[in-house]
């Protein structure tokens, strides 16, 4: 299992949107995530392993764990299974 509890956003092109372009991982619920990847990184490793990417939040003084990771397009990731074409994972810390 990889958890994912941080995200880093870029300004698109035109500098006007942000969207997510690495993010912070680990395979440990109990500790904070230090691996770092790109979302490309993160969309392939979910495709080639479903089901095996969450989200994780502090809460309480403890990591808790998220919600299931899903790639929509090939290009997205979210946290639902709406196929909307944009990420939503903005719940999670930036860095």
């Amino acid at each position: 299992m990889v958890y994912v509890d941080k995200v880093h956003y870029t300004k698109d092109s035109y500098g006007n949107e942000l969207y997510i372009s690495e993010m912070k991982w680990t395979n440990a619920l109990s500790e904070n995530a230090y691996n770092g990847c790109t979302k490309a990184d993160m969309i392939k490793f979910i495709n080639d392993n479903p089901g095996c990417a969450h989200t994780k939040y502090y809460r309480y003084g403890r990591w808790c764990d998220g919600e299931e990771i899903h790639v929509v397009d090939n290009s997205y990731l979210r946290t639902d299974k709406n196929n909307i074409k944009a990420d939503n994972l903005e719940n999670l810390p930036r860095y």
